[in-house]
């Protein structure tokens, strides 16, 4: 069986389509399509139920996928582990991030690394935070980008930044026109919250009580997107990172204001499992997204 074969079927169950995969590795999706037929008939097995939408693996083909995962990985470990003895930086970085972690900031950082070192394949998943921590444990992916980062025994945890929080209020909120507030200002204000059972939502319920301060939630959402929508639309004031937010300030569509005497921060950091040689892509990636943040507090974007 082909390398290339098996790399078509992992990527399709792990990007849960044939299309991503197709698109992924710059072929066809009939090719795709027509890699994993051929693998059922060598083994005389279905592996996929393609009468569910999006498909499922069958019994066997779970068994197949964690066995060629395993394979694969190991593969392009021995790859990373010759070609680095040459110091040439190549090979794929898989990587899971959370929803919020800004899309605009990861891209552009990702774009520059790549132009560096073109012979590396970064390929980032946005997932929920759970699947993060998922994904890394059971290596699916080399690297998880989270907020709020668990001390686990499995994993390693690097710090990357930290995000100032702020409140975000729409166009029609009576503090649109404010640059800050303080904690008290917030009690029995309309909130839109994020779902209880996020880590961010644990910790600004901490703040919240530290500061004595009990707030009117209207909506809760498991999305910082949603979040941001809901505050748009004017049904209340927002905690968010501030980062999360400057297209939205830039345009108008939100205002930004500080909180007078505290320092309520969003931590993220990145996860790998521990006890796994990273590869030096992983590593290098790891040093370019420290630096871009670096690069990026030392010259902030104007709101």
């Amino acid at each position: 069986m082909h390398l290339r074969y098996l790399e078509m079927f992992c990527d399709a169950v792990e990007l849960r389509s044939f299309s991503r995969a197709a698109d992924h590795l710059h072929v066809s999706q009939s090719a795709v399509s027509q890699a994993v037929q051929l693998q059922e008939k060598q083994l005389g097995v279905r592996l996929v139920d393609r009468y569910k939408r999006p498909f499922e693996l069958t019994a066997a083909g779970k068994v197949y996928f964690e066995g060629t995962r395993d394979l694969l990985a190991t593969f392009h470990e021995l790859e990373d582990k010759i070609r680095s003895m040459g110091d040439r930086v190549t090979g794929r970085v898989r990587v899971a991030a959370i929803y919020s972690v800004g899309l605009l900031h990861i891209n552009e950082t990702i774009d520059q690394f790549q132009a560096q070192y073109p012979e590396v394949e970064v390929l980032v998943d946005y997932v929920h935070p759970d699947e993060v921590y998922r994904r890394v444990e059971q290596e699916q992916d080399e690297l998880g980008l989270i907020s709020f980062p668990k001390s686990r025994g499995e994993f390693t945890c690097v710090h990357w930044q930290d995000q100032p929080m702020v409140v975000a209020v729409g166009k029609k909120h009576p503090w649109f026109n404010k640059s800050s507030i303080k904690p008290v200002d917030l009690n029995r204000v309309r909130y839109v919250g994020f779902s209880p059972n996020l880590q961010i939502r644990r910790a600004t319920d901490r703040w919240f009580r530290e500061a004595g301060v009990h707030v009117d939630i209207v909506h809760e959402f498991d999305n910082v997107e949603y979040v941001k929508r809901d505050v748009e639309s004017g049904s209340g004031a927002a905690l968010l990172p501030k980062p999360t937010i400057i297209d939205e300030s830039i345009t108008g569509r939100l205002h930004s204001l500080e909180i007078e005497g505290t320092s309520w921060v969003r931590p993220l950091g990145i996860i790998h499992r521990k006890g796994r040689e990273l590869s030096l892509a992983a590593i290098k990636l790891i040093d370019a997204l420290q630096k871009s943040h670096i690069e990026t507090v030392s010259c902030p974007v104007s709101a």
